[in-house]
């Protein structure tokens, strides 16, 4: 068993409340303790997106619970959370173990019957952006039991609000697409219980693909090297037992309709041409809880896909090129443009790692830099290319490659035309960079302590 920062005392984090009260002694926590509106929140989100925190209202008006937003504001987080210094290479490792589920209790609920009331009268669910057709769950971790083989599918999938108890469901990708389907060709309701506010470790895994007969709360105990706290919401299928609330419903078919538009990572708005419903039938309680609200165009949607995408990257790229120093995925961009940088003494082979990258299907935009430029400085990458790359012999353009669902771009299949940039300087008539005069290293550190010091 492998134990890291994961671990407080004896006991492991495997709830939002753990987590959050982890996170507080850390920091990372912005309180806003003033009453907030609900309509209010999507734009405090993008607003106080750039001071890197965890935003946690704790008094949203007209709510018994309280919101948390960013709830992993950089990559660091998984630092503290799988105990490593390289949280990408132990993801990539340990999501391939299993750590078998633990049963423990149901511990303290409040249900509430949802029969003949308003979800949002009980939930602060945020419509996100202007042109969204209502508001939307975005954190929805969806589990229903496979009854051809007795393990709970589950995924993240986003959840329309339809008026009282109803929510439109968007089931397009397994294991939860082929159990719906189950059920349809049997014309029987789909049970499904829809948790929130876990910590981001289960929440991350839930995005992963499983293999066939796989639970997907097997792999969370693989990357948190235990089994996961898991009991049976109304005797049913297990549900993770860390959640701050619950629904519980069934899935009706009878009940379709458009679903969106929803404003999308991608800062474009998407929209279903038909979902189900479901109906939500109760909903639980933990004391004090905190529903997880996740803004698509935010620092915390952004981390979590480029967290995995490095992480499914990084390891194979350095192995099959070890002149690789770096390698950043740029923000805002789902995931889709990334910066390399590299050592040199390497230039003939340039190009194959473009070609190599561009052939995952996230990737859409490469650009190569040597060591002298921060790939996390976008203004000296964009010197570099400036200065260092020649359009016509320096700049590849592949049609019809395989992109992502998410794209705007994507034609039939999700095929793109993706771009890379050689911006290294070996091997062309290039001037030596100028690096300014260093000077004394302690007198300039006095003055600047004397004049306060300077950004960056």
């Amino acid at each position: 068993m492998y134990i890291g920062w994961g671990i407080r005392g004896n006991v492991m984090i495997d709830s939002l409340k753990e987590y959050l009260s982890f996170a507080e002694a850390k920091g990372w926590v912005l309180r806003i303790a003033d009453a907030v509106e609900r309509e209010d929140i999507p734009l405090l989100i993008e607003r106080l997106d750039c001071n890197k925190k965890i935003l946690l209202f704790t008094n949203v008006r007209g709510y018994r619970c309280g919101l948390v937003a960013n709830l992993v504001p950089s990559h660091d987080v998984f630092c503290h959370l799988l105990g490593t210094d390289d949280p990408y290479r132990a993801f990539s490792e340990r999501s391939k173990r299993l750590e078998p589920r633990v049963l423990s209790v149901e511990g303290d609920l409040e249900k509430i019957d949802m029969n003949g009331k308003d979800l949002l009268e009980v939930l602060p669910v945020l419509k996100h952006y202007e042109g969204d057709s209502a508001p939307f769950i975005t954190t929805s971790i969806i589990s229903s039991m496979d009854p051809r083989n007795g393990i709970a599918g589950r995924g993240i999938h986003r959840m329309e609000y339809r008026g009282g108890n109803r929510l439109g469901v968007t089931l397009l990708n397994p294991p939860l697409k082929d159990i719906r389907e189950w059920y349809q060709s049997r014309n029987e309701s789909m049970p499904i219980v829809v948790s929130l506010g876990v910590d981001p470790v289960v929440f991350l895994s839930m995005a992963l693909k499983a293999g066939g007969g796989v639970d997907k709360l097997d792999i969370t105990g693989g990357l948190k090297g235990e089994g996961t706290r898991v009991f049976k919401l109304g005797g049913e299928f297990e549900v993770p037992a860390g959640a701050d609330i619950y629904l519980k419903g069934y899935v009706d078919e009878t009940a379709r309709k458009k679903d969106g538009p929803l404003g999308e990572i991608s800062g474009y708005y998407m929209t279903i041409p038909e979902t189900p419903s479901v109906i939500v039938q109760e909903v639980y309680f933990r004391p004090s809880a905190v529903y997880h609200a996740l803004l698509p165009t935010s620092l915390e949607a952004n981390m979590y896909l480029t967290f995995v995408s490095r992480a499914n990257v990084e390891e194979s790229l350095k192995k099959a090129y070890p002149f690789v120093s770096d390698i950043r995925f740029v923000e805002k961009t789902f995931g889709t443009s990334l910066i390399v940088r590299v050592h040199k003494g390497n230039s003939e082979k340039i190009r194959n790692v473009i070609l190599y990258l561009l052939s995952f299907p996230v990737i859409k935009k490469v650009v190569v830099v040597d060591v002298d430029v921060n790939p996390y400085d976008l203004e000296d990458v964009e010197w570099a290319c400036i200065t260092r790359c020649s359009a016509e012999r320096d700049v590849i353009i592949v049609p019809g490659l395989q992109g992502q669902p998410i794209d705007p771009q994507g034609q039939e299949g999700y095929r793109v035309t993706k771009i890379g940039i050689d911006a290294t300087a070996e091997g062309k008539t290039r001037e030596e960079k100028a690096v300014v005069a260093a000077g004394d290293s302690e007198r300039i550190k006095r003055i600047l302590e004397a004049v306060g010091g300077v950004d960056g």
